[in-house]
């Protein structure tokens, strides 16, 4: 009788995949030699028999040996009988008739080998047409077809197929080898990490556990409510209503100095927090939290590590510019009215395009605007304004050409009289040549007159160590710059980039603010307040320890950052080189060396990268299967950067990420492999006293928690108590283990090298 197989042959005469002759002799070789059946046993299953009898009689030894008792002719017969299974196999004549056709068991290992590879065939048989079947579904997505196909084939190569139910007894042996193996301290469980304590306490990462790794999100990196952002549109908005709106194509510089266009991936009220307001040497300012970092020449730095004096980076240009047009006289109009009464830039100006807004800044300083050339020689543009508001944003618009301005307060002649004001001086020989030519152009300021006679502007006239100029005679401008020597003009390496260095002046404290902040990809930065300003380390480690010290495949999905940027870490951590340094490419002589060993230890290692963003469980599980296709071996750890991020199923996002969770609890099982998936926490935890996370600050929180078997929260004591004594020390908290205790471990967290470490070594004696 054959085995009952789900499946249909392209002929009615071609029988399914079988060796009816290896199989008697298998049978044989174990009733003839007790010891056979140990050198088969743990890779030929039952289910790998073509002919029903054949399993029933091999499951029946398999039960006798995992008993400890023979598996002879009369141990087998009795099983049977007391299980009423001896006539369905066909009597003590049936097992007589195998042992009468087999010479020896010294053959056995190749004839499993031969019956499991006919097994297989008729598995892919089944799974071929199991697939043509799903290709008819077309009421059915084509990517869960897909999905579906492909997991019917990843199931054939796996090398323990599917047993159904299984005896208790079974289970039982193998828990008892385990307990047995942990007894002697030959191994842990799990999948060791790497951190001792961590080992210690979950005794290693368990394959099919799905545990969730959550941290502070954005580390507190904040900027107040009306912090001005330029849009890629070239309109200015509030980052308040940006939050609101959900949507922003916005600016953010790349790993290669460069401004890009981008867009958040999420957008977070941050509560009311206390506010600093940092001033640069060019008059610019932005107002974040404490722990908000900047970039700086060594890298970034959080306010908290600032100091006056430190240079921090801003826009060198900002080349964006809008599409809208009206007519010339139009924006004259404007230039007019507000240099006659207006005190700020009306918003259809910013989104102009860019000759257009040329014009608006021509007639601008046309008319409040002079030139002066100091007694130092140096050439000087300067514009006057009594507007705080109006002077910033023609900073800003100048900034859009490229021309660096420094905004001063200072008292300057208001209707013959003096009062407070604002003046934005350019004195950068770069930025005065980039004036000449994108500004005073052939539409240049022309003079203005009235009665026959030159009218000059208010502000117009300068004296400066006895010269005098008028920015209303464009002769006079051209013969000014003429006095600049050709050297001014020449680029400097700095040039290559989107930034300026510019100097902290002053950091003030502002008081408590409605403060948001944006979750940038990839990057992590965008531009407020025309100053660059920045928004997975444990992971990271703990891939790098698996891989590194028991040569198993990870996989990193990773939908926050880009591979470049998780291997830098990588290198950096490995070389113990600064990020900052590998990303402007200031290595010294003496840091190549580790740095190209780091490159060859880390060519060795097994981690493979996907950065795919906004990818989903179905395509993670495709290439999870296909990973572990290639390489022949289980993996050893998935890691997924971040849940937040990730698409999925639902009327609202709690219920999407309930689907996700459980499909990746289901791809832990499948492919017998912990996942790692980090986690949002909520902003709860700011608001309390006690900053220390628990499991409701989970953000989305109820699923996530149910669904994982372990839930590990990162916390640093520092980031909120500048007193406390353990700087540098990371509380890595279990919140929930499953099958284990809770408990707080502790590590070093160096963020030069944005590594983790154990605090001391480990005991060997």
């Amino acid at each position: 009788m054959s085995e009952d197989l789900n499946f249909h042959s392209n002929s009615s005469d071609h029988l399914p995949p079988q060796n009816i002759e290896a199989e008697e002799a298998i049978l044989g070789g174990i009733l003839l030699d007790p010891e056979a059946i140990s050198r088969i046993s743990d890779r030929l299953v039952p289910e790998a028999f073509y002919i029903s009898a054949h399993k029933d009689i091999y499951q029946a030894a398999l039960r006798l040996h995992s008993q400890g008792k023979p598996t002879d002719l009369l141990s087998l017969t009795s099983w049977l009988a007391d299980q009423d299974k001896l006539a369905r196999i066909g009597g003590r004549n049936k097992l007589a008739s195998l042992i009468d056709r087999t010479v020896s068991a010294i053959n056995i290992d190749a004839l499993a080998g031969l019956v499991t590879e006919k097994y297989l065939r008729r598995q892919l048989i089944k799974a071929g047409n199991e697939i043509v079947q799903l290709g008819y579904e077309t009421e059915t997505e084509l990517p869960i077809i897909l999905d579906q196909a492909e997991q019917k084939v990843f199931g054939v190569t796996q090398e323990r197929p599917q047993a159904g139910l299984v005896h208790i007894s079974d289970t039982l042996i193998n828990t008892f080898q385990d307990i047995e193996t942990r007894h002697q301290g030959i191994a842990l469980p799990g999948i060791p990490c790497g951190f001792y304590d961590l080992d210690a306490m979950t005794s290693g990462f368990q394959r099919s556990d799905l545990i969730i790794v959550a941290g502070r999100p954005s580390m507190g990196k904040c900027v107040a409510y009306n912090t001005e952002i330029l849009l890629a549109d070239g309109s200015i908005s509030t980052i308040e209503d940006i939050y609101h709106r959900r949507q922003a194509d916005l600016l953010t510089l790349t790993d290669d100095w460069k401004l890009e266009v981008t867009q958040p991936s999420a957008f977070v009220d941050d509560g009311i927090k206390p506010v600093f307001r940092v001033t640069t040497q060019l008059g610019r300012y932005v107002e974040t939290t404490i722990t908000h970092p900047y970039l700086t020449c060594k890298g970034w730095q959080s306010l908290e590590k600032l100091k006056v004096g430190d240079k921090i980076a801003v826009p060198r240009k900002i080349d964006v510019f809008g599409t809208n047009t009206i007519p010339e006289c139009e924006v004259k109009f404007i230039a007019d009215l507000i240099g006659d009464s207006c005190l700020t830039i009306p918003d259809l100006i910013f989104q102009l395009e860019r000759s257009l807004v040329s014009l608006f800044l021509n007639r601008l300083f046309a008319t409040h605007g002079s030139a002066t050339i100091l007694t130092s020689g140096q050439a000087q543009l300067d514009y006057c304004t009594v507007s705080e508001k109006l002077a910033r944003q023609v900073q800003h618009l100048l900034l859009r050409f490229g021309i660096i301005a420094t905004l001063k307060k200072q008292f300057i002649k208001y209707k013959y009289t003096r009062r407070q004001g604002w003046q934005l001086e350019i004195t950068d020989a770069n930025s005065i040549k980039t004036f000449i030519n994108e500004i005073k152009k052939d539409s240049g300021v022309r003079s203005q007159e009235s009665g026959g006679k030159r009218q000059e502007s208010e502000y117009s006239m300068r004296y400066v160590g006895g010269t005098h100029y008028s920015s209303t005679s464009h002769t006079e401008l051209n013969s000014e710059f003429s006095l600049l020597t050709p050297d001014s003009w020449l680029l400097t390496p700095e040039f290559l980039f989107d930034i300026y260095w510019d100097e902290i002046v002053s950091i003030e404290s502002m008081g408590n603010k409605q403060v948001y902040d944006l979750t940038i990809p990839i990057t992590h930065n965008f531009i407020a307040n025309d100053i660059c300003v920045h928004n997975t380390a444990f992971c990271l480690n703990l891939a790098h320890n698996i891989a590194s010290l028991y040569k198993l495949p990870i996989a990193v999905f990773s939908l926050e950052m880009s591979k470049e940027q998780l291997v830098q870490r990588l290198l950096a951590s490995e070389a113990g080189i600064e990020t900052g340094y590998l990303r402007s490419g200031r290595i010294s002589q003496t840091q190549w060396e580790p740095l190209s060993r780091a490159i060859g230890l880390l060519s060795e290692i097994p981690i493979f990268i996907d950065d795919t963003p906004n990818i989903t469980v179905t395509e993670m599980r495709s290439q999870a299967r296909r990973l572990q296709a290639e390489v022949g071996v289980e993996l050893g750890l998935i890691i997924i950067d971040y849940l937040q991020l990730m698409e999925g199923a639902g009327d609202n996002r709690v219920q999407e990420l309930s689907r996700i969770t459980r499909s990746l609890k289901g791809l832990a099982r499948e492919l017998s492999v912990p996942i790692i998936a980090l986690s949002q926490l909520s902003r709860g935890v700011e608001s309390r006293t006690n900053k220390r996370p628990m499991l409701s600050d989970l953000r989305e929180s109820g699923s996530i928690e149910q669904d994982a078997d372990i839930v590990i929260m990162l916390y640093r004591d520092d980031y909120y108590n500048t007193d406390t004594p353990d700087r540098g020390i990371a509380e890595v908290i279990i919140a929930k283990h499953r099958n284990g205790p809770t408990g707080t471990v502790k590590l070093l967290f160096d963020p030069q090298f944005t590594k983790f470490k154990n605090l001391a070594r480990p005991n060997t004696h």
